[in-house]
């Protein structure tokens, strides 16, 4: 009776610490889709260990009000029919849950595995289309380079019979010539140096597009760069009846750290565009510093052409396509848009026919320590 009852006490102990442990993870058997499995499981379970539980309160409760024959009798009865009864209605209870269980796990593993296979499909295809990219942009990077390499050649090509037709007519000038003789040799030798600084141009933007233009910090006066482009480009802006303006703020007088070279080169082209393209009117250039994060300071060079009425179309064209070499404004802006990336900046254009046009450089430069 004694080892009756202890078995009794181990299977009812047993099942309960189960039923607990299930019932302490139902959200995640509910998140799993495992409730009903495990409710035909925890069911078997509990039928089981309220019999076992009934069992023992039997063998220690009835000795209190039943005889030792009606003991044994209703004993044997238990362990007889009813003991029989539970444990098959729990066994099927237990075995269809189990059932069940292994079931959703097949299905569980069925779509793992396809899970599995569509994830490695779409890795391939991500990983040939990552290289098909990678291979696209290698090749338009190598066109690029090649086209650029190509201008720089020609260019160079074209330099040096514009310099000898120059030189000729430096040398014919010096001759016996009629006005009409002359003036065709002036128009002569204007068209050879325009030419020669449009080739000049297409040679720079040639190299800042092949990445042979080194950027080099340097220690200068944002503020003294405009007045020596105002200098610079004062007297060509008299002779087409411009007035050229320069106006720095307080904080644009102190000492920067940049590539003042570039910046210079960005600047003199700008001024020299609006020069060209204006009618008449003011051409201003300001400068100004604006604290930006990290110890970088923002200095932004403005440009106001009054009177100018930039074509929409160039600015469009040249913003799509910062490498556009069509036309003179195209090439100029397209050397500022990439000395810009170049130092890390930015240009922007705006134009209109009632407030002229303004061209905004932002560069990023630091305090001279």
């Amino acid at each position: 009776m004694l080892s009756t009852a202890a078995q009794d006490v181990f299977v009812i102990l047993v099942l309960a610490l189960t039923l607990f442990v299930m019932a302490r993870n139902l959200r995640a058997i509910s998140f799993a889709g495992l409730t009903r499995e495990l409710g035909l499981i925890a069911a078997g379970m509990l039928l089981w260990g309220s019999f076992h539980l009934f069992h023992l309160l039997f063998l220690l409760l009835g000795p209190l009000w039943a005889s030792e024959a009606m003991m044994l009798e209703w004993g044997n009865l238990l362990q007889t029919y009813v003991r029989w009864g539970v444990e098959t209605v729990a066994t099927i209870l237990f075995l269809a849950g189990v059932v069940r269980l292994t079931q959703r796990f097949g299905r569980l593993l069925a779509a793992l595995d396809q899970s599995a296979s569509a994830l490695a499909q779409e890795h391939r295809a991500r990983t040939t289309l990552e290289a098909e990219l990678k291979a696209a942009g290698a090749t338009q990077r190598q066109a690029g380079r090649q086209e650029s390499e190509f201008l720089l050649g020609l260019s160079h090509e074209l330099r040096t019979p514009l310099n000898g037709i120059i030189g000729l007519g430096s040398l014919l000038g010096n001759t016996n010539l009629d006005p009409n003789q002359r003036r065709l040799l002036g128009t002569l030798e204007q068209s050879a140096q325009t030419m020669l600084a449009r080739v000049g141009a297409v040679i720079e933007l040639s190299q800042l597009r092949t990445g042979d233009v080194e950027v080099r910090a340097g220690s200068f006066s944002p503020a003294e760069l405009v007045r020596s482009i105002i200098a610079l480009f004062g007297p060509s802006a008299q002779e087409s009846g411009l007035t050229l303006i320069g106006q720095a703020s307080e904080a644009a007088e102190t000492i920067m750290v940049g590539d003042s070279r570039l910046t210079r080169q960005m600047l003199s082209i700008l001024t020299s565009l609006a020069i060209k393209y204006s009618p008449a009117g003011t051409v201003t250039i300001a400068v100004d510093l604006d604290p930006a994060p990290d110890d970088i300071v923002a200095v932004t060079f403005t440009l106001v052409a009054s009177e100018l009425d930039f074509p929409g179309e160039v600015i469009e064209r040249v913003s799509a396509d910062q490498g556009s070499m069509r036309g003179d404004g195209g090439i100029g802006l397209a050397t500022c848009w990439q000395l810009a990336g170049l130092l890390e900046g930015s240009l922007t254009i705006s134009s209109d026919s009632a407030s002229g046009t303004t061209i905004r450089v932002n560069l990023p430069m630091r305090h001279e320590v």
